[in-house]
């Protein structure tokens, strides 16, 4: 029942956090393939990315953009007021940093810390909470994890500082999935993209954007009105947390 009705909801609308490239900017061009219209945030409005310039040429209907800046979660507050409350059936907080290059504690600075588990832990969590006014029961908010922040499928210990970031994220979600979303009829999703051939993913990775995009749009969609939250990949298959 929650699918049909969905399926045929036109005004389906989305917030998608950091969606000037990569991972976010192919959620919004398959959200809008998909009949979402689309509300974009990016750090700077005087610079809109190449990518997404096309895509308001394309949907000047259905996708608007939005300032919002990880380093100032104040700028969420533009959401609140320019947006109705009870007006968003999806809030994607794509945003995310690797860290330093060396990914050893012993190595790292306070300041590389600080940085890296504010973009990847942090403001992602400060985000939802701030937006949460501004969705609808039998919503989603969904937040871009990785299977390395899986402690239980560890299984080689490489890369410990993103990975403790990603931990730490799917950690702080589980607090605010417990007491603040799920008490209003709100699911959370933690979602493994893949490794994605990004910027960050690199060229070698297996899997390219539009796959991942897809298979996470349509993980999402199954699970509008599930109120509850999973720690999933983008084909849906459950990962150990």
């Amino acid at each position: 029942m929650i699918e049909e009705h969905f399926m045929f909801d036109k005004n389906k609308r989305a917030i998608v956090v950091g969606a000037s490239r990569g991972i976010g900017l192919g959620l919004v061009r398959e959200l809008l393939n998909q009949h979402w219209h689309v509300i974009a945030t990016i750090r700077d409005i005087d610079q809109v990315s190449t990518g997404l310039n096309q895509l308001l040429s394309e949907y000047p209907d259905r996708l608007e953009l939005t300032e919002l800046d990880l380093n100032d979660v104040q700028t969420a507050d533009r959401l609140l007021s320019k947006y109705h409350e009870k007006s968003i059936d999806l809030l994607l907080v794509s945003a995310g940093i690797l860290g330093p290059e060396h990914q050893r504690v012993e190595q790292c600075t306070p300041n590389e810390i600080a940085n890296l588990f504010w973009v990847n832990s942090i403001a992602p969590v400060t985000i939802a909470r701030k937006l949460l006014p501004l969705m609808k029961e039998k919503s989603v908010i969904a937040f871009m994890s990785s299977r390395m922040g899986s402690v239980a499928l560890n299984d080689d210990g490489s890369m410990e500082l993103y990975r403790a970031s990603k931990a730490a994220l799917n950690s702080i979600t589980r607090g605010f999935a417990i007491n603040e979303a799920i008490p209003a009829q709100i699911g959370v999703l933690n979602l493994h993209p893949g490794w994605v051939q990004t910027e960050m993913g690199g060229s070698h990775a297996p899997i390219n954007v539009k796959e991942s995009t897809t298979g996470i749009v349509r993980v999402v969609e199954d699970f509008i009105g599930k109120n509850e939250q999973q720690f999933v990949d983008f084909q849906g298959h459950e990962i150990t947390w």
